[in-house]
């Protein structure tokens, strides 16, 4: 699965937000590929990412913890259906504390506290033998991917959805 980040506009999300999920999905990709948009991607590091930052898995998202909410967006969409894919979004107004969070990271202490062992329980195809240093460095590299990307949201008065697919 990989998290993708999508810019829209106030009247896209309006008209995501009354679609099924199969619609949903559907209708992120076309935004995707007009390319009216920016997105970006973190490939399949992100459940990792959130681990890094918050030391569990995206599976548990925390409610209300600004770097939690940075990886796996603040609203789930069709949150009734069990069954619907993980769409969330974030709108404009919530990303200045979610950006100021990213930027108070501290990189070394988290990296003095990390085990990839930890990672374990996520990624059986063992993410977790690679370098450590190496692992930091690509964390590092889609966090500030991220920050970038929704400073951008920001100042472009965009809102953010996070596809995990």
């Amino acid at each position: 699965m990989i998290a993708e980040y999508l810019m829209v506009n106030d009247e896209i999300l309006d008209s995501l937000m009354e679609l099924n999920n199969e619609d949903l999905v559907n209708e992120i990709f076309e935004i995707e590929e007009s390319e009216k948009f920016p997105f970006i991607d973190i490939d399949k590091i992100w459940d990792a990412v959130h681990c890094f930052l918050t030391g569990v898995s995206a599976t548990e998202p925390i409610e209300g913890n600004k770097l939690s909410e940075a990886i796996v967006g603040v609203h789930n969409f069709n949150i009734e259906d069990e069954e619907a894919d993980f769409v969330a979004c974030t709108e404009n107004e919530e990303l200045p504390e979610i950006i100021a969070e990213l930027e108070k990271i501290d990189f070394n202490r988290l990296a003095s506290n990390f085990d990839p062992i930890a990672l374990k329980k996520l990624y059986p195809s063992g993410i977790w033998k690679q370098n450590k240093e190496e692992l930091i460095t690509e964390f590092k590299t889609s966090v500030d991917e991220l920050l970038k990307f929704y400073k951008k949201a920001l100042e472009t008065k965009h809102h953010i959805i996070v596809s995990i697919l």
